[in-house]
C-alpha cells in the first residue's frame, strides 16, 4: 500500500499523528534543520519566536512545507530518519521478523494477511499500536491494504482512550488544585481570624483590668471621702 508512496503521501496520510511525530524528532529539527534553513524559518515560521515554539506550530509549519515545497520530500525524509533512529529497537524488530517471512524481505511485494496480523500483533505486545503504526507506514512496510485499515484502527482507538485519560487526569489534577486553593483560602481566613479574635481578647482583658482599677480608685475616695 506504501511501498511506491512519497513522503507528502505518507504524511497526508498521517496528518492527524503529525504532532505525534514532530514531538519525537523536535529537538533535531532545532539543532539540525532549522540551523541551516533561514528560508524555511522565514516562509513558514516568520511571525514565530523560534525559541518558544510549540509542537503544533512546528507540525503545521513542517506538514505544509513537505506538502508545498519542491525540498518536501527532503525534508520529509529527514523527519522520517530521525523518527526511525528515535525508534531503532521497533526497526530491529521488524527486520528480524520480516527476515523470517522472507529472507530478501526487501524484495517483497506484499505480506500474506495471515502473516502481517501475526508480526502486528506481536509488535503491538512489545511497542504499542501506534508506534507499530506509524513505523509501517513510514518505512513502507508491505501490508495489505485490509491490515493497514485495522491496524490504523487500532493506532486510533489507542489515541483516543490516551487522550481520554489525559483529559481525565487533567479534571482530576483541576479539581485538585481547587480544592488545594480552598484549603489554603479558608487557612488564611482561620489565621487572619483567629488573629483578629486574639487581639479582641487581649483588648478585652485590658480594658476589663483597667475598670477594674477605676473601680477599685473609686471605692478608696469614697471611703476616704466618708472617713
Amino acid at each position: 500500500m506504501y511501498k511506491d508512496a512519497n513522503y507528502k503521501e505518507k504524511f497526508t496520510d498521517l496528518k492527524e499523528w503529525f504532532p505525534y511525530v514532530i514531538e519525537i524528532v523536535k529537538k533535531d529539527l532545532r539543532n539540525e534543520h532549522l540551523k541551516k534553513d533561514p528560508y524555511f524559518i522565514k516562509k513558514f515560521l516568520s511571525s514565530k519566536n523560534i525559541h518558544k515554539l510549540t509542537t503544533e506550530e512546528l507540525a503545521e509549519a513542517y506538514l505544509k512545507a513537505i506538502q508545498e515545497e519542491e525540498k518536501g520530500e527532503e525534508i520529509g525524509e529527514f523527519i522520517t530518519s530521525r523518527w526511525l533512529l528515535k525508534n531503532s529497537d521497533l526497526y530491529e524488530f521488524f527486520e528480524q521478523e520480516l527476515t523470517k517471512i522472507d529472507p530478501d524481505f526487501s524484495n517483497l511485494e506484499e505480506i500474506a494477511p495471515e502473516s502481517a496480523m501475526k508480526l502486528i500483533g506481536a509488535s503491538i505486545d512489545q511497542f504499542g499500536a501506534p508506534e507499530t503504526y506509524l513505523f509501517s507506514v513510514l518505512n513502507s512496510v508491505v501490508f495489505p491494504k485490509e491490515t493497514f485499515t485495522h491496524l490504523q484502527q487500532l493506532a486510533n482507538t489507542h489515541k483516543s482512550n490516551k487522550e481520554e485519560q489525559a483529559k481525565q487526569i487533567d479534571l482530576k489534577m483541576n479539581a485538585e488544585s481547587i480544592q488545594k486553593n480552598y484549603e489554603r483560602e479558608m487557612a488564611r481566613m482561620v489565621d487572619k481570624y483567629e488573629k483578629k479574635l486574639s487581639g479582641l481578647q487581649k483588648k478585652y482583658v485590658t480594658d476589663v483590668e483597667n475598670f477594674k482599677k477605676q473601680v477599685a480608685q473609686l471605692q478608696r475616695k469614697l471611703q476616704e471621702k466618708h472617713a
